[in-house]
């Protein structure tokens, strides 16, 4: 074994080794704190001693064996080839007895003749035996060594002198006067006296060079010293664990707990450890931070005196500085004690902290660990240290209090308080896991035990979550909320519905929200509520009259604060923004509302917020930002969690994929399970019209026909037919132009446009989009012009970058090539201002009249060019540069620069500035995918 830092001690040993063998006999006492390489010594000094030709004898004391007398001297003699004659001597005197518990730990004492008698007769033997041989006796542990052992030894180190005997013993370190009279009368005789000291800094950087590599060693040493204190055992396990990181880091081993070794070689030095120090440490590791002599000694029921000890002891080994060293060392402790003996831990120091006039959450703290109410102050203190929690941001601690309380409430009305506080809370995080509250919460709400606000929180949740029970619910607490007193109460309910369900739910019976709302300067005037306001605003976007509540949108925002009862307030509002087009607006609002979630810890919250910003990206034109952002919400909410929401996020991030022709995402989107309660909300009919949207990118025209004809079913029985909230007959009339039915795509197409929102920007520049493909070609270019008109006042880049594409591939159809050129750059510039320049797909275009989709002059050169010529042709068309085009052909720009003279030599053009626009985008790669 190498050691470090123990030359001095070992030299020592080597020349009393020499001292021995000259017949010179030594005794030698070596002491050091826990672990401190006592074991280790010795096991290199018993082979020095095999290697000088000594008969090595050695045995180690033991707790467990300390009341058997002779234990040791029976180790000794069984440890070592003796000869058969001396093994049979050394039979004959050694016999092992156990003596009672109090008899063992007596004290020294005169020998009585029998027992002298033996005491002789043994140091005899080994003095006969050294003459033959030189011997080293090694004795470690000797503060758990046996009385008689002890006799037999002090006895052969009074007479050692002129032996051919070395007598190497170990002993712990005892603080105070904690060393037991043998040691005390061992050391009155001549010995020699070895300390080990813990290592220091650079002992600890020399062990960390032989494990580790030179650069990894370097960079941990000093973090080794400061966490193992300089303890060798602690040390090794520190770089046992380092070597086993690096070793999973490179994949040659499966990980492993970060801490495993270490851990174990904490549990193993307080297991050598006196029960007052395994007591201290048991203690301090449950106090943690908050440990303080005195709450030690009380926990620990030890004296202050017996408490400043152990700690110089635990202090010595490296174990503890200001507390524990490592992190890791509090929870290993307490991993080894069973639970009920932690358990009890726990509550007595639940007790202290309650004496000591500490807050509620620390004494809850201890509570939860002991998992614990049966004293009668736990429900009170659980309660109140819920609320500190909250006010403080620590949910988590929140939802561990008031878990706890649930177990112990003992009647009905606080088992409600607790399942209302608990629900608010896990609500926030994640509302799968606090469904588990509604049923008994409804039954509170039937059974009038909650009534008013808490009544209508419920069930705001209830609707959320969707199931049967949800409606009826909502219907039996409107009905109740009578009085004048109770309607703003009632408008947060209503509202919450609105936003759910639009303006009738297609199973309602009689009460609904399709009712006529006051306006909106009334409302302001008579003191109308937040909510009653907000649902006025909502029912005006809902009936396609987003833009006359554009600036009553943001006075709500910038009225209320985000809170579980505004929350509909905030959504509402930031739709209805969306709705009227005022994406940069609603943008700005969305990221604001999502850091102060964030801040909050609500997940649910920032979910909400990441998905409505989602939904703006996708009305920009920046689907790659929208399927990202939906798709982050479903991470922080897991879809099981957004109840009959999940339409939301599920739309967005399906209609994302679609636009980028993502069809593996797009599939995989598609295949997450919706409650069937979803397709009652207003987010079913978007949910199928992404749903459609994606399978005609996925060329299943059949199946986007019948989810976008079922889409408009729904918005149609609900009156939320209108162009602005979702333009199914667009993408409808696109889906029967693949199927070749170009009558029917045109009147779906005209009757969008006689509908309330059918001028939405951003719904008719798609529609025209759409109708030009079905029209013939001299009409198209007037149609998709205006298509440009309209979406240039949509926000939506990537779909204005369509329209402008389709209308270069028109001019270009007809041969107007400069006309081509100019529309295909603005397409370029627009889609890269979204970063969507690889999602720009060709024109679909349609031959109602028989006419060819290409023709004019240029087209007939074209045939000429080769596949690769002809790419990068249309990349150079379309205004990219010679390093772009490489870039996404992946191809050298010397190799650009060729096809393109080629090009140029062929098309009989003096440059690419000539060059045709549209020379057939189907060349570029990924354009069948992207097609639609």
């Amino acid at each position: 074994m190498l050691l470090v830092e123990r030359d001095e001690e070992l030299h020592t040993l080597r020349r009393l080794l020499s001292d021995a063998v000259a017949g010179h006999g030594r005794a030698v006492l070596v002491s050091g704190a826990i672990a401190s390489g006592k074991t280790a010594l010795l096991e290199v000094l018993s082979q020095q001693a095999v290697d000088s030709g000594a008969l090595h004898l050695a045995a180690t004391g033991s707790k467990a064996e300390r009341a058997l007398q002779l234990g040791v001297m029976d180790q000794l003699f069984h440890s070592g080839s003796l000869p058969p004659e001396a093994a049979a001597r050394a039979t004959r005197l050694i016999t092992v007895e156990a003596l009672p518990t109090d008899e063992s730990e007596l004290e020294t004492h005169t020998l009585r003749q029998p027992e002298a008698h033996r005491v002789h007769q043994i140091c005899a033997l080994l003095q006969e035996l050294s003459e033959a041989h030189p011997i080293v006796l090694t004795v470690d542990d000797t503060h758990f060594m046996d009385g008689t052992s002890w006799q037999v030894l002090l006895y052969l180190q009074r007479r050692i002198r002129s032996s051919r005997i070395l007598l190497v013993l170990t002993s712990r370190q005892q603080q105070g006067h904690g060393n037991s009279p043998w040691h005390f009368e061992f050391t009155r005789s001549p010995h020699h006296r070895l300390r080990l000291r813990m290592l220091s800094e650079r002992g600890v950087a020399d062990l960390a060079d032989r494990h580790l590599p030179p650069t990894e060693a370097g960079q941990h040493a000093a973090r080794l010293y400061r966490l193992g204190g300089g303890n060798p055992m602690l040390v090794r396990a520190l770089l046992e664990d380092s070597v086993a990181g690096l070793a999973a880091e490179s994949g040659r081993r499966p990980p492993v707990a970060e801490t495993a070794a270490f851990g174990q070689a904490v549990v193993e030095c307080l297991h050598r450890c006196d029960t007052p120090l395994r007591s201290v440490a048991h203690a301090l590791a449950v106090l943690g931070d908050a440990a303080s002599e005195d709450r030690l000694s009380r926990l620990s029921e030890l004296s202050p005196t017996a408490v400043s000890q152990a700690l110089e002891a635990l202090n010595a080994a490296g174990i503890v500085g200001q507390g524990f060293r490592h992190p890791a060392t509090a929870t290993a402790v307490l991993a080894s004690l069973d639970a009920d003996t932690r358990s009890s831990l726990h509550l007595r120091a639940a007790e202290l902290f309650r004496e000591d006039g500490a807050s509620a959450w620390q004494v809850a703290v201890h509570l939860i660990e002991a998992q614990s109410v049966g004293v009668g102050w736990a429900m009170d203190t659980l309660l109140k240290a819920a609320g500190q929690a909250l006010s403080t941001g620590r949910q988590e601690l929140a939802m561990q209090c008031l878990a706890l309380a649930l177990k112990g409430c003992p009647d009905e009305e606080s088992r409600t308080t607790a399942h209302r506080a608990l629900n608010h809370i896990e609500w926030r995080i994640n509302p799968a896991v606090s469904s588990r509250h509604l049923p008994p919460l409804h039954q509170a709400v039937r059974d009038g035990r909650l009534k008013g606000r808490e009544a209508v929180s419920v069930v705001q949740h209830m609707l959320w979550a969707g199931g049967s029970p949800a409606q009826s619910a909502f219907e039996e607490v409107s009905a109740q909320l009578t009085s004048p007193a109770d309607a703003p109460v009632l408008a947060q309910l209503q509202l919450t519905h609105q936003w759910l369900y639009g303006l009738r739910h297609p199973r309602a019976g009689g009460v609904g929200t399709d009712r006529e709302m006051a306006p909106l300067h009334e409302l302001r005037t008579a003191g109308g509520s937040l909510w009653s306001r907000a649902a006025a605003v909502l029912s005006a976007s809902m009936r396609s009259e987003a833009e006359r509540v554009v600036d009553e949108s943001e006075r709500l925002l910038r009225s209320c604060q985000v809170a579980d009862e505004t929350l509909d307030v905030i959504a509402a509002s930031v739709a209805t923004l969306t709705t009227a087009g005022r994406l940069d607006r609603a943008a700005g609002w969305c990221d604001a509302l999502i850091q102060e979630a964030q801040r909050s810890g609500a997940r649910t919250w920032e979910a909400l917020f990441t998905t409505l910003r989602a939904d703006i990206s996708l009305r920009q034109g920046d689907v790659s930002t929208a399927a990202a952002g939906a798709g982050h919400a479903l991470t922080l909410v897991p879809p099981e969690g957004w109840g009959v929401v999940v339409g939301l996020p599920l739309s967005v991030r399906l209609a994302a994929h679609a636009a980028m022709g993502d069809l593996a995402a797009g599939t995989e989107t598609a295949q997450i399970n919706v409650p069937p309660e979803m397709y009652d909300t207003v987010f079913g009919p978007r949910y199928l019209l992404a749903r459609g949207q994606f399978g005609l990118a996925a060329d299943r025209v059949l199946a986007a026909i019948s989810d976008l004809q079922q889409c408009g079913d729904m918005l149609r029985e609900r009156n939320l037919d209108h162009p602005s909230l979702v333009s199914w007959r667009t993408e409808l009339a696109r889906a029967n132009l693949l199927m070749g039915w170009e009558q029917t795509a045109r009147q779906l197409l005209m009757d969008q446009e006689e509908l309330p929102g059918g001028k939405n920007p951003r719904a008719r520049g798609g529609a025209l989009r759409v109708l030009a493909s079905a029209s013939p070609l001299k009409q198209r270019p007037a149609l998709l012009r205006r298509a440009v008109d309209a979406l240039q006042n949509s926000g939506d880049r990537l779909e204005l970058a369509h329209a402008l594409a389709d209308l270069s591939q028109a001019h270009h159809t007809l041969g107007e090539f400069r006309r081509a050129r100019i529309m295909a750059r603005r397409a370029t510039q627009e889609a890269k201002a979204s970063d969507a320049e690889k999602f720009l797909r060709p024109a679909q275009s349609g031959s109602a009249d028989g006419e060819p989709t290409e023709s004019g002059g240029g087209s007939s050169a074209a045939p000429a060019l080769s596949d690769a010529e002809r790419r990068v042709a249309t990349l150079a068309a379309l205004g990219h540069t010679n390093r772009e085009i490489g870039r996404q052909l992946y191809i050298t720009v010397s190799t650009v620069e060729q096809h393109l003279t080629r090009v140029y030599r062929k098309l009989n053009v003096s440059g690419r500035s000539d060059l045709p626009a549209g020379l057939s985008l189907e060349q570029l790669p990924g354009a069948a995918a992207r097609a639609r």
